[in-house]
């Protein structure tokens, strides 16, 4: 039985502009799904606090972002598409990389230290004590971290898609 023989183009000729426009489609349900897992944890810990399970859709968006990453490090055209951005864009993938790890980092830590003041100080001198001392080890905590997920993936992807590629013309 051939359920999905509409998906399978082995020995047919296929137009590459409906081929074009069904991963243009399947890219645009992928984002889809990525916005709706974001916005059910978002709204699981606005209406149900934080005491509530969000592991379902964290697991969704960690395992579909690492999938992509692998299948196309793997394919090779993870270098090819990093090369294109990087002659396209004013910054290049691996600057962007950088900036947003530490933007994200620098976001917890400021997210921590502010709620720490608000929630177990006592007074303003003391909450003023508390933002600085939790924002600033949650920044040498998670700065590092960001930066090690966001670039360091992103440079062990490239050298693998690189080596597939070299290894492909050869």
């Amino acid at each position: 039985m051939k359920w999905f023989q509409w998906l399978s183009s082995r020995g047919k000729q296929a137009d590459e502009r409906i081929v074009n426009i069904q991963n243009k489609i399947y890219k645009e349900i992928y984002m889809l799904v990525m916005l709706i897992c974001l916005a059910s944890v978002i709204g699981k810990f606005i209406m149900l606090g934080t005491d509530t399970s969000v592991i379902t859709e964290l697991a969704i968006l960690l395992a579909s972002s690492l999938y992509y990453l692998i299948r196309s490090a793997s394919l090779g055209i993870y270098s090819d598409a990093v090369e294109v951005h990087d002659r396209t864009s004013k910054f290049k993938m691996s600057t962007k990389n950088i900036i947003t790890g530490s933007v994200m980092g620098l976001g917890l830590a400021l997210f921590f230290g502010l709620r720490s003041a608000v929630l177990y100080a006592d007074g303003g001198l003391q909450s003023l004590w508390y933002f600085v001392l939790v924002a600033f080890v949650s920044l040498m905590i998670y700065v590092p971290l960001f930066l090690a997920l966001t670039f360091g993936l992103h440079t062990v992807a490239n050298k693998a898609s690189a080596h597939v590629n070299k290894d492909d013309l050869e």
